[in-house]
């Protein structure tokens, strides 16, 4: 009984399936840290980038607000088009 475990043992550390399994999962999650870090220290600049490019070709908003200060922003406008507080 002991010599079949011995051998069982020695089996399994003889075995690489498990190994490269792990290996690969642990160089899958590496690429995967990576990528997410990568990816947030460039996304404020890329985000600048796309909005430079956007306003340049005049197809983003200039981000102004254009009513006054003060204007509720629940008040209905009248008939006339403007907002009364």
């Amino acid at each position: 009984m002991i010599s079949y475990v011995r051998a069982r043992l020695a089996a399994l550390r003889d075995e690489v399936e498990g190994q490269t399994l792990i290996e690969y999962a642990l160089l899958a999650f590496l690429i995967a840290i990576v990528s997410i870090l990568l990816l947030a220290a460039i996304g404020l600049d890329l985000a600048e980038t796309f909005n430079e490019v956007e306003d340049s070709l005049g197809l983003g908003s200039p981000n102004v607000v254009d009513t006054p200060v003060g204007t509720d922003d629940q008040a209905l406008p009248t008939s006339t088009g403007t907002i009364n507080p």
